[in-house]
Order: C-alpha cells, then structure tokens, then sequence
C-alpha cells in the first residue's frame, strides 16, 4: 500500500492510503463525523474485500481529520476533498469510480457527485435532519466555545490518533440538522445502497427518515436494514461487504456495458 498526499483547490493536503486494483476501477472511501481512514477498522475491513474483487481501493483523511491538514470540520469542506479525491483516482488511471460512505461522510458523498463515480455505498446514511443531544456529546467547555468563539477542539479519540484535535463550528451541527431531504436526496444522479443497522442507538429514526427518502433517489437505488446490526455496523460488518460487493459487481458491470455500447 501506499501513502499519498491529494491536493485541494483551497489548499489543504489530504492524506490517503490508495492500493492499486487489476483494473481501471476504484472504491474512494468518505468517513464519518470526526473519523479517519480506518473508520474504526472497518474500512479496512471493507477496503480489504474489495481489493480481493480487484477493485483499487483509496482510504482518505478528510481535512481537519486523521493525517490531512487543518481545518474547520464541515459538510462543504469535505466535499471539495472527495472531488479532489476523486479527480486524483481519475488521473491515476482509475476512471471508473465507486463511493463508500458511511454517518456524516454520506452527505458529503451525497453532495459532491463526482463526474467519475458510478455508484455509492453507504452506511448509517443522514437523509432527513438530525437532532443530537450535543449536551451529552460535548462537555461544557467545549460548548460554551462554540457559543461564544463559534469553534471548539475536539481531541482525537480514534484508535490509530495521529492529531491532537479536530476543530468543529457552529456549522458543523448546523450541517447535521439543516438537512434538506429534497434537496439533498434529489441531487443525487448515481444509484445508492442505502444500509442501515436494525439498533439505532442515536434515537433517531434513520431506517424512518430513509424509506421515507428512497423515492426521491434515481431509480434501481435500494434500501437494506440489517437485522441486529447498531449504526456503526462493526458487529455485522460481514453482512455489510457481501451487500456492498453484489451491489457493486452489479453496477459496475451496467456501467461497461454501457460504455462498451457508445
């Protein structure tokens, strides 16, 4: 594997772990809300799976998170780095594409819509507004500095911690609870796995909010709850790759199919 460094517009690096695959197809990979790479190793889990199908495979580091540079943690900022991503893939060689998301990384997946991408995977998908007990997730001190400075430092709990803290705003709840499911779910112009685990330990309805949104997807997209899985999926992982593998052989082969007949 190889260690990369992507470039954006607005001058972050990103880091990223890219394996090549045995063809010109590629899985990029977004992680949720102040994750990393690994996603609590089942990307690489995941990852690992998809290789063995012969797909390349680029786990990234979303701006602000893991080994990429600063910046404010925000639904915007991280689709400017899966489009960056993505147009680095196409450059390697790999113009066929496949986005594996999963919690907050499917809305920026959702919004970025590279031209390259044919299909996406995702996990814990948002697609309706979302209320958090942010009073349970943050302490005081980091609360009363997003009221008063609008920014407060996250420290890096994850399992592989190559930061001290990621930096959060105002806008990064905002982007959790301003979700526009019109808008959002009828953007999207590539079909989606919707997967969701049957437990939903947030207390919010997400399989709810998703049935109710499948309609408003391009047509062939799917909804799959799996039984007794949480919102991480790290207890069914198995059953999450062997969804995302069919549905992505499926695509994958429409989409030659269709570039062979032009």
């Amino acid at each position: 594997m190889a260690e990369v460094e992507i470039a954006t517009p607005r001058g972050v690096i990103l880091a990223g772990t890219f394996e090549p695959g045995t063809g010109t197809t590629a899985v990029l990979f977004a992680h949720g809300f102040l994750s990393d790479r690994h996603s609590s190793m089942r990307f690489d889990i995941l990852a690992s799976a998809y290789r063995t199908a012969g797909h390349a495979t680029l786990q990234l580091d979303f701006s602000g998170c893991g080994a990429s540079g600063d910046d404010v943690v925000t639904v915007a900022g991280e689709v400017e780095d899966l489009r960056s991503a993505s147009a680095w893939l196409t450059e390697q060689g790999y113009p066929v594409q496949v986005v594996h998301a999963h919690s907050f990384g499917t809305l920026a997946a959702m919004r970025a819509q590279p031209p390259d991408v044919v299909t996406m995977v995702l996990t814990g998908p948002l697609t309706g507004p979302m209320s958090y007990p942010w009073e349970e997730i943050f302490s005081p001190g980091q609360l009363d500095d997003l009221e008063q400075h609008g920014y407060a430092r996250i420290p890096d709990d994850n399992e592989a911690a190559t930061r001290e803290y990621s930096v959060i705003s105002k806008q990064t709840l905002a982007d959790y609870s301003l979700i526009n499911p019109a808008e959002l779910l009828g953007g999207v112009r590539v079909p989606v796995l919707l997967i969701h685990g049957e437990e939903d330990e947030a207390g919010t309805d997400l399989v709810a909010l998703s049935r109710e949104g499948l309609p408003l997807l391009p047509a062939g997209s799917r909804l799959e709850v799996v039984d007794g899985a949480a919102h991480g999926m790290r207890d069914r992982i198995d059953v999450v790759v062997e969804l995302a593998l069919d549905w992505v052989a499926e695509h994958l082969r429409f989409d030659r199919e269709e570039l062979g007949s032009r």
